[in-house]
């Protein structure tokens, strides 16, 4: 069995190699739904858990635009902003809830959808670029973690113990997070 180190080492290899697909190498032409769920599937399939794992189905689609969270395709043709806003609602959904998606989209994502100014390229890159600005970071902060995890847990002197304190302060923060996302949407 590998150490916690090795787990978290492994981890980070994983992390860094995770990266959203810029806005300047989403196609500028419409896509039919099956080109369009392949395209995301395989810029995004370092995110799968399993390698079989579908992350975007035409179900899923169809739901997000009868749940106003993605506009309706042209003809059954979608455009770069429709799949720059399904990455950004596959990223979203692991989080937030529907109604906290499109809260969060009204600030300004549907603001951008229609314009054919690329303001909704700039704004996807912002945080595409945010993204990739707080990989060092994070990697720093999940090590200290570890550290930490070590110290609390050190009584038990178990690594399942230590390894079960670092997820759960990570799960811990997330948790919280996510409570302020939400409190600040619905303050909307």
């Amino acid at each position: 069995m590998k150490t916690n180190i090795e787990i978290i080492n492994d981890m980070i290899k994983h992390f860094e190699k995770l990266d959203i697909v810029k806005s300047e190498d989403i196609p500028d032409i419409s896509l039919y739904m099956d080109q369009m769920t392949s395209f995301i599937d395989e810029k995004l399939k370092s995110f799968k858990k399993e390698e079989d794992d579908k992350l975007l189905t035409k179900t899923m689609i169809n739901n997000y635009t009868k749940n106003k969270l993605l506009p309706p395709s042209d003809k059954k043709k979608y455009t770069k902003n429709h799949v720059m806003l399904l990455i950004l609602i596959y990223f979203y959904k692991n989080v937030l809830s529907f109604a906290d998606i499109k809260s969060l989209c009204d600030l300004s994502i549907y603001d951008s959808f229609e314009k054919e100014d690329g303001s909704l390229s700039k704004l996807y890159d912002i945080l595409v670029s945010m993204e990739s600005d707080k990989k060092d970071a994070i990697i720093s902060d999940l090590k200290d973690r570890l550290e930490y995890a070590k110290k609390k847990s050190k009584d038990f002197n178990s690594g399942s113990v230590e390894l079960f304190t670092f997820l759960s302060d990570i799960v811990l923060e997330v948790y919280f997070k996510q409570h302020l996302i939400e409190y600040i949407l619905n303050k909307l």
